[in-house]
């Protein structure tokens, strides 16, 4: 109970989560997407952060299909 009510919300597990729970929603701008992710990754702590290849790979995955060819 303590940790559910105390607990904080930034530790990098839980950032990684939600990082990993992340995806562009339906009529979402690539802009506005692009602020989210970014807002999640910056919260990580350096030593926690992926790799930039791994970074960029794993928000490539996150959008849908038809962006990913206008982004990459």
């Amino acid at each position: 109970m303590f940790p559910k009510n105390f607990a904080n919300d930034n530790t990098p597990t839980t950032l990684l989560k939600e990082l990993g729970s992340l995806k562009m929603e339906g009529k979402e701008k690539v802009k506005d997407f692009n602020q989210r992710f970014t807002h999640i990754l910056n919260k990580l702590p350096v030593d926690t952060k992926p790799h930039d290849s791994i970074t960029t790979n794993y928000y490539m995955s996150r959008l849908p299909t038809s962006i990913k060819q206008y982004v990459k």
